[in-house]
């Protein structure tokens, strides 16, 4: 089994805890931290500037990832005496790490809050362990695959919380998002939480600067050790943010851009007015078919992968380009990915407006009924809607049917966006979502007390699914792809401003423009939209139709009475069905090509 980009496991400071190192041992060369009893803390593989581990007053503190120096919060963390404090320490530090604590015997371990990095566990060897990989826990106990977790993946990109983040095998658990595992010398072991999303109560003028500052000190923390660095300048607001931040530091800066192929596509316009004014940058423009079209490989997009991504159109293309970015000495690429969840929220927010600032909420509520053609029964009726949390779930579970790029019913003033299916999944399987769905609702909770803000968290965690895989195909290929803006000290002060305040339909993007006014050039910012890609992905489809038609030939899905392997097969290589979301049969090919690597690469202790 291909395990990507480097991984690691957390074990107790037990005894016990040997059984699962003799587990572990069977694979070669792993590296070893250990507890102050010597026994073995953290085993895996890893870089030398992926891993820092700070001697404590009680134990040894280790952050992996990406982190400012050491010399700019080792001393902060030296002076840890109870994992407690480290539930502020974690928001202090800049960057994209976990966090694992050995104190006096007791470990925990924690990942991101929103979930780029994640941290699951399972019982190896009679005691519980972590890992930031499920598959390695997959292959450690020879688990099998959940086929209910396979199948509300095909829900994607709407999983409706917390089924989103279901591990993909049957005796492997997921740490939630904003929450750490706990292990201790006993065996026991427990999962708390250790953040929430802070409240919206700054106005957009109180909460641009603190934005502008954690997006700064996220990019920097790529573009300090100097060197060369690359970056998408893809012409939109995100990219265009974080290529301004990054000229700021001391890395050389070589920006790409991707032409579309349309002659109405304007990033590539965008892009270039940008980068007059990065004159020290070097600015690569590539014209269309340079890279490889999407879905180029996509046979083999879901080796490596521990749970299916909607990334698969696009790993070809960006796996060349990291290639292409690591021909020019670039030891990481930046992109504005996550920078839509993060400074904006979705419909929704309309609703906690409404009863927090009625003449505001009625005033955004008008425009974007007018915009987006709403009948006015369906806003009334979506407005007035007070169901809380569990009973939207049930409700929902009710009505799978695909939504039509034609629908004008407000649809995103639910608790979120509700989950649908495309039409060639089977019914037998749609019964079963239902079953899941429903039986999920009597327990379930949101992230946050109103719609507003539980859609704008449940949108941030979902864009985390696609990044984290996207960040390991491009490790591997030699240049990994970094995201700032889900980075969680950006994530914290997004959230912090006022839902009304950072979404409009007046403005776009208005937290990116007050946040990078002064940093960015006005004439850059003033643009007011972004550009799509539907020709590139029906022209990708054209011309990997060959592929396309091998992988579905003999489909594991429809082995698994999933879908109608030849409506699939009518969708995917004759007619797509009008007005529906290409995002369905992407969301498809995701399962199938990571069921395919499953079976082609079957779990084994190696």
């Amino acid at each position: 089994m291909n395990r990507g980009q480097g991984w690691f496991v957390v074990l107790p400071d037990s005894a016990d805890a040997a059984s699962a190192v003799e587990v572990l041992g069977a694979w070669t060369d792993l590296q070893l931290e250990t507890h102050n009893s010597g026994r073995p803390w953290l085993m895996g593989r890893w870089s030398p500037r992926e891993m820092t581990v700070v001697e404590a007053d009680r134990g040894r503190v280790a952050l992996i990832g990406d982190y400012p120096p050491p010399e700019r919060w080792a001393r902060t963390l030296g002076r840890i005496r109870s994992a407690v404090e480290l539930d502020d320490v974690a928001l202090e530090i800049p960057g994209s790490f976990h966090l694992v604590s050995t104190l006096d015997g007791q470990v925990r371990a924690q990942g991101t809050a929103t979930g780029l990095r994640r941290l699951y566990h399972a019982r190896v060897g009679g005691v519980t362990i972590g890992c930031d990989r499920a598959d390695v826990l997959a292959e450690a106990i020879g688990d099998d695959v959940d086929e209910d977790a396979v199948l509300l993946r095909l829900l994607e990109p709407s999983v409706p919380h917390p089924l989103g983040g279901r591990p993909m095998w049957r005796n492997v658990s997921a740490v939630p998002e904003g929450h750490y595992l706990h292990l201790d010398s006993r065996g026991d072991r427990w999962v708390r939480r250790w953040w929430s999303p802070p409240e919206p109560s700054l106005s957009l003028a109180e909460g641009a600067p603190r934005v502008a500052q954690a997006l700064a000190d996220a990019v920097a923390v790529r573009t300090d050790a100097g060197g060369v660095v690359s970056a998408d300048l893809s012409g939109g607001l995100d990219s265009t943010s974080i290529c301004f931040l990054a000229a700021r530091g001391p890395a050389d800066l070589v920006l790409f851009t991707q032409a579309g192929i349309d002659g109405g596509h304007e990033d590539a316009m965008w892009a270039r007015r940008a980068a007059t004014h990065l004159p020290d940058a070097e600015h690569l423009e590539m014209r269309p078919g340079t890279l490889p079209s999407f879905y180029t490989g996509l046979s083999t997009a879901g080796e490596g992968f521990d749970e299916p991504a909607l990334g698969g159109r696009i790993r070809g293309m960006n796996t060349e380009l990291a290639r292409l970015m690591g021909a020019k000495s670039s030891r990481l690429h930046l992109t504005g990915e996550g920078g839509d969840q993060v400074v904006q929220a979705l419909d929704s927010y309309v609703h906690d407006t409404l009863r927090t600032h009625p003449r505001t909420g009625l005033r955004h509520l008008r425009a974007l009924s007018a915009e987006c053609r709403w009948s006015l029964p369906a806003t009334v009726r979506a407005a007035a809607d007070r169901r809380p949390y569990r009973r939207w779930l049930t409700d929902v579970a009710a009505d799978l049917s695909p939504v039509r790029m034609s629908d004008r019913t407000p649809t995103l003033m639910g608790w979120d966006a509700p989950p649908t299916l495309p039409p060639w999944i089977t019914a037998d399987a749609r019964e079963r979502l239902r079953q899941l769905i429903r039986a999920e609702a009597g327990q379930a909770s949101p992230l946050a007390p109103t719609r507003g803000r539980h859609m704008a968290l449940a949108q941030i965690i979902a864009s985390t699914r696609m990044c984290r895989q996207i960040g390991r195909f491009t490790a591997q290929a030699g240049v990994p792809f970094h995201y700032p803006f889900l980075d969680d000290q950006v994530v914290q002060a997004c959230l912090a401003v006022r839902l009304h305040e950072r979404t409009t339909p007046f403005t776009f993007k208005p937290l990116t423009l007050a946040a990078m006014r002064g940093v960015v050039p006005d004439e850059v910012l003033a643009r007011r939209g972004k550009s799509e890609f539907s020709r590139e992905i029906h022209s990708g489809l054209a011309a990997q139709r060959a592929e396309l038609a091998e992988l579905l030939a003999d489909s594991h899905m429809a082995r698994l009475g999933l879908v109608d392997g030849d409506a699939l097969r009518q969708a995917a290589l004759v007619l797509y069905p009008p007005q529906l979301p290409v995002y369905y049969l992407e969301m498809t090919f995701a399962v199938e090509t990571w069921l395919r690597a499953r079976a082609t690469t079957p779990v084994k202790a190696r």
